[in-house]
């Protein structure tokens, strides 16, 4: 894992002196081990290195034999070894044992398509200095960042924005369409960034600069295979195959040189991949979890009985409000997009915890979506139900939602309920980002300011799928994950110098998992059907039959209580040209009586007045 930088200008060598050195000083966080650089015609790579293989020979940048094709890379190439093999038996000679140097003998093979040959996690650039050309390229489900910038002074890319604006050629002027995405759903989705100068390379996305042409493509995409036809499997065929694909992926992500540990929250996806990685690992396999002391928000006894099971030396972190609050101010100088998922937070202390005996950590990021595991899954099916009921019967029951209250605890049944009720009527990709999203159409037009920049985005279109509740795994896995969790497992590891690795991301079980019948999944209240059964030897059972919970924060409780006078003092600085003052008070007065919980939108708020002190500051 590393911070990756560079630039292409007519002047290149002389540009590079000059603005390398501070875009490496912005990525810091993200290479604590080494920085390096090259220069080559008009271009310019650079790399901030955390050692993970070859931690001692392995420093970027790395070239071919010639020396004219120069690659760095942020991430690991889980399949390098065989790569490497293959590469050697065709007469090519390394230097080192990274990883990451297949990439430059790999394009030599294979030219702008060599991506398609890299298994890992990734965010990469490659420069021809023979033929003048760069090429960047993102893993298939976008574990990795790479932002880029096209201005009149040169190309710039980077694996975070702030090494973009340290350039001084890139704007710092916001995005206001993307910032209101981000309102609706809590983040920026790509290729759009919070800045309007600067752009998100998607998902599986290349880009090739070459002379004065541009062009970005997609050289894998996830949502085509929720709409091909199932795989004719039962449960059973099903499980055996998804079980040698999560054993392998796991057995991959293992690779390292360095310490390595497992996130376990005592849920089935962390838990799976704990117990793999387990039987995997010679010696002890360290484990840690977070926990706060607020009934219903607490995993810390789920983790301990999966740790006692698997014989992990396990570690506990409690979050407080005091050390939450601590992790905020502590997060402000990497926080270059805001994010509203308020589990950002306690995943970077979490992080920061770890660091101190491990320096990779797995994760189990990506099951809920392959697998069908969030309660929004269910609940597109009770819909479906709900709306063949009377249209006046429908009316009368969405009219008492309120009478549900603001019930402050984690995923309630009462919450679930005024949250399902509100949004019953609404097409099915609307309805999702009305559960699972920040602000509403109607709230977030009560608080822009008339006349300002802020305006509400469309609403999202469901892609095309088998059935619906395949067109919302489709939207979660190119949307909600990739633009959400992805960035905050990143930023908050990265931000501690941690790697941070998700096995259910490996594209062969991702390929494998989307072309599963939905019932393979959900059906009835049962949710990752086939999941379960796949580590139903692996996985004490009662972690296998828990309702599912995830990281969530106290947030409602603490924004009427502890973190008031912050959250009150943040939301004062909102620019009222954008945000309309008096609606913000509306909101924070209501949540405070228990009329209604606002944790959502007030955080989304909050977050966005950090990014705003975060990007004047900087």
């Amino acid at each position: 894992m590393c911070g990756i930088y560079g630039l292409v200008a007519r002047d290149g060598a002389g540009r590079a002196e000059e603005i390398l050195p501070r875009m490496a000083t912005t990525l810091a966080h993200r290479g604590p081990d080494g920085d390096g650089a090259a220069i080559a015609g008009h271009a310019a790579l650079g790399c901030r290195r955390l050692a993970i293989i070859d931690v001692a020979g392995g420093a970027q940048p790395l070239r071919n034999e010639t020396g004219d094709v120069i690659a760095v890379c942020n991430g690991e190439i889980y399949n390098s070894a065989k790569l490497r093999a293959a590469l050697e038996a065709r007469g090519h000679r390394f230097r080192t044992r990274s990883d990451a140097e297949v990439l430059p003998h790999l394009y030599e093979e294979h030219g702008v398509d060599f991506v398609n040959a890299l298994d890992g996690m990734f965010g990469l650039a490659l420069w021809d200095a023979r033929r003048g050309r760069l090429i960047l390229a993102r893993d298939r489900l976008g574990e990795k960042p790479l932002y880029y910038a096209a201005t009149a002074d040169g190309f710039f890319f980077a694996s975070e924005p702030k090494a973009l604006l340290a350039t001084g050629a890139v704007s710092r002027t916001p995005d206001w369409t993307a910032l209101g995405v981000y309102l609706r759903t809590g983040y920026v989705p790509a290729p759009a960034s919070a800045f309007r100068d600067v752009a998100k390379l998607p998902p599986g996305g290349r880009l090739v600069l070459e002379g004065e042409g541009l062009a970005v493509d997609r050289y894998w995409q996830v949502a085509p295979l929720l709409a091909e036809p199932p795989l004719a499997l039962d449960l059973d065929a099903a499980a055996a195959a998804l079980r040698v694909h999560l054993e392998r992926a796991v057995r991959a992500a293992l690779v390292s040189d360095v310490p390595l540990g497992v996130f376990l929250s005592g849920g089935l996806d962390s838990t799976a991949i704990a117990s793999v990685a387990r039987s995997a690992v010679d010696g002890e396999l360290a484990t840690f979890a977070l926990g706060f002391d607020v009934p219903g928000f607490d995993e810390r006894g789920h983790a301990a009985v999966a740790a006692r099971a698997l014989g992990t030396r396990h570690r506990t972190l409690t979050i407080t409000p005091e050390l939450f609050l601590e992790g905020v101010r502590d997060l402000l100088p990497v926080l270059d997009e805001p994010l509203a998922d308020p589990a950002f937070v306690p995943t970077f202390l979490l992080s920061r915890f770890a660091r101190s005996e491990v320096k990779v950590v797995l994760v189990g990021e990506g099951g809920d979506e392959l697998f069908a595991g969030y309660p929004t899954y269910l609940g597109s099916s009770v819909s479906a139900a709900f709306r063949r009921l009377p249209p006046a019967l429908r009316r009368a029951v969405v009219a008492g939602a309120p009478l549900l209250g603001a019930p402050r605890g984690n995923t309630t049944l009462r919450w679930l309920c005024r949250r399902f009720l509100e949004a019953a009527d609404v097409p099915a990709a609307a309805r999702h980002r009305a559960w699972t999203g920040c602000i509403s159409a109607d709230v977030l037009a009560a608080l822009a300011t008339p006349g300002g920049p802020l305006v509400a985005p469309a609403e999202p279109e469901a892609p095309a799928a088998r059935t619906e509740v395949d067109a919302l795994l489709a939207l979660d896995l190119t949307g909600y994950l990739p633009d959400d969790l992805l960035p905050k497992l990143d930023r908050a590891t990265m931000a501690a110098s941690l790697e941070g690795r998700a096995p259910f991301l490996d594209h062969h079980l991702v390929d494998f998992a989307c072309r599963l019948p939905v019932t393979l999944k959900l059906r009835g209240l049962a949710s990752k059907r086939v999941l379960r059964r796949a580590v139903a030897d692996l996985v004490p059972g009662a972690i296998r039959r828990r309702v599912k919970r995830g990281l969530t924060v106290p947030l409602a409780a603490w924004l009427a209580g502890p973190l008031l006078p912050f959250a009150r003092e943040t939301l004062a600085r909102l620019d009222p040209r954008v945000i309309r003052p008096d609606a913000v008070a509306s909101l924070l007065a209501a949540h405070v009586a228990g009329r209604r919980d606002n944790r959502r939108e007030l955080w989304a708020l909050v977050m966005l007045q950090l990014w705003s002190d975060a990007c004047a500051s900087s």
